[in-house]
């Protein structure tokens, strides 16, 4: 698993820009007569330039438009509510663990717009192996102790989103059924909606939050194409999404994993 996050950080900011201004300073120190000096200039300023437009709230909102349109709703009624779990926190010293904010957003999402009588799955295992409990047990006590909304199935055993909708998939078949909700972040939903049709299951999107969505400091004027922490989070997250959506359209689906 470490390996695919290496391999997408290479080519995601901010490690690729910094690179770059790393090769430039190598460069830097060629002999004034390498023809490689002469690309140290040109490459800092190009790598200085993505940085800063990687950071900047209007390229954000703008990539994350480029994600992709919400798959049609299918003619079938949906016969389930599926939560796809997204991280947790870890205390390194106390063993401590809790849903992360992304986690958070989905459960209390799922809880507020799912109807009442509609069973609800969640969605998660242990990516690492230092984590104590499956993410899918830290969703349904949330869910149930603090929504008091019961969860019927628990699947704990899944580490990326193709192995949700295999492991999922697997689960609902036994039960006779063909239809969900899938509840999910919107940026992560055109990829996890076309995992899980190809998975065999009819998916009718619930997505949390919409692309329009930015922060109130960045809506307008000079502020979008000023740097920002936040926006470059954005950017990161957007790229990530784009690149594992084109790896997951050439890729066969993972086995249904045992834990």
């Amino acid at each position: 698993m470490e390996w695919h996050a290496i391999m997408a950080s290479l080519v995601m900011p901010p490690l690729a820009p910094l690179l770059g201004l790393l090769l430039a300073l190598v460069l830097w120190f060629f002999p004034a007569t390498s023809p490689f000096a002469k690309l140290s200039l040109p490459l800092a300023i190009l790598s200085f330039t993505a940085m800063w437009i990687c950071a900047t709230p209007a390229f954000s909102a703008w990539l994350g438009e480029r994600l992709g349109r919400m798959p049609a709703a299918p003619d079938a009624v949906p016969q389930t509510v599926v939560v796809l779990g997204g991280g947790r926190y870890r205390d390194e010293n106390s063993g401590n663990e809790r849903l992360s904010a992304t986690s958070l957003e989905r459960v209390a999402w799922a809880a507020q717009r799912a109807p009442v009588q509609m069973p609800l799955l969640v969605s998660g295992g242990r990516v690492y192996e230092q984590e104590r409990a499956p993410e899918a047990e830290l969703m349904a006590g949330l869910l149930q102790d603090l929504f008091q909304r019961p969860v019927t199935w628990r699947e704990n055993c899944s580490r990326t989103t193709a192995e949700n909708a295999v492991n999922t998939a697997a689960i609902l078949h036994d039960s006779g059924v063909e239809s969900v909700v899938l509840v999910t972040h919107w940026w992560h939903m055109p990829r996890a909606a076309e995992v899980f049709a190809r998975a065999g299951l009819q998916v009718q999107p619930e997505p949390v939050g919409s692309p329009a969505e930015l922060l109130p400091r960045a809506q307008s004027g000079l502020l979008r194409w000023l740097p920002s922490a936040a926006a470059l989070l954005r950017t990161q997250v957007y790229w990530r999404e784009m690149l594992a959506r084109r790896w997951y359209h050439w890729m066969p689906l993972p086995p249904v994993r045992n834990c």
